[in-house]
């Protein structure tokens, strides 16, 4: 972008700036992460929504991806953001770096997310958003929907104890310190991941899961066919061959992406999975 747009850009802001310098709820706001969109979606009126990531059309990857279809969204470049003249954006580590730069150079406001990586850091993230909209209360009733989502997927006392995988294309599996884990174990899943180092989201290998197949495998999606290899291992014949032992059940990968509300569906269907099991077999 030339020096005049900059200069161009950065007087239409100039109000806006000023706006927010006084402490007034943003009205104009940008998301560039597809974690972030479904927090703010659930935050504030979508006429304050600017833009959000490039991703969140995806429905491969996105939760809101519906919702999604009706708002605009961005590159992530920096011409695109600043010419929208937000009050301000939010950004994590994976929104691009020159983007974050030129917001800083022209005093656009921005703000800055990790990931999280348990259910409570997504709790205080949607907080710490909540906090910056001027929107607490609605930050509250989230929260309070995704700990009733929580209370509810928990098994009944004595339930047993079942084994699991997440099992997506590539064999990447969620690992035991992820939220997708934690999530599972809220559900009433072991983790097998666990067993063989999976921690973080890592490939599970496919012979571990054709030796000691666990009680319910949570698969993604994959496309019509599967062309890819990394699609075809999801159908691996010597999974195929152990569907009398082992129960498969669909687990979209757009759950795996993000916490946040996301967190939410993704307990009700681990949950209605883990109760399709037969309780034949169970221990006594």
């Amino acid at each position: 972008m030339n020096g005049l747009r900059f200069a161009l850009c950065l007087a239409a802001l100039l109000a806006t700036s000023a706006a927010g310098a006084k402490g007034t709820a943003p009205q104009r706001i940008v998301s560039m992460n597809l974690c972030l969109d479904s927090v703010l979606l659930e935050l504030v009126p979508r006429e304050h929504i600017l833009a959000l990531s490039q991703y969140a059309r995806d429905p491969w990857r996105s939760s809101v991806a519906s919702i999604a279809q009706t708002l605009p969204y961005t590159n992530e470049t920096a011409e695109e953001v600043v010419a929208l003249k937000p009050d301000l954006v939010l950004t994590s580590r994976h929104s691009a770096i020159a983007t974050r730069a030129a917001l800083k150079r022209v005093g656009i406001r921005f703000e800055l997310f990790e990931v999280p990586q348990s259910v409570d850091e997504s709790l205080a993230q949607i907080r710490r958003v909540a906090a910056l909209l001027q929107r607490v209360d609605q930050g509250e009733a989230l929260i309070a929907r995704i700990e009733q989502a929580i209370a509810k997927a928990r098994p009944a006392a004595g339930t047993r104890t079942l084994t699991a995988a997440t099992y997506q294309p590539g064999g990447l599996s969620s690992g035991a310190e992820t939220v997708t884990g934690e999530l599972m174990r809220v559900a009433g899943f072991e983790n097998i991941a666990a067993r063989y180092g999976v921690t973080t989201y890592r490939p599970l290998p496919l012979e571990a899961l054709v030796s000691s197949p666990p009680d319910v495998l949570l698969v993604g999606d994959t496309t019509h066919g599967a062309p890819t290899h990394a699609e075809r291992v999801v159908h691996h014949r010597a999974l195929r061959a152990l569907e009398f032992r082992m129960h498969r059940e669909p687990f979209p990968a757009r759950l795996l992406y993000c916490s946040g509300p996301t967190m939410i569906d993704a307990l009700v269907l681990a949950r209605e999975h883990a109760t399709q099991v037969p309780v034949a077999g169970s221990s006594p």
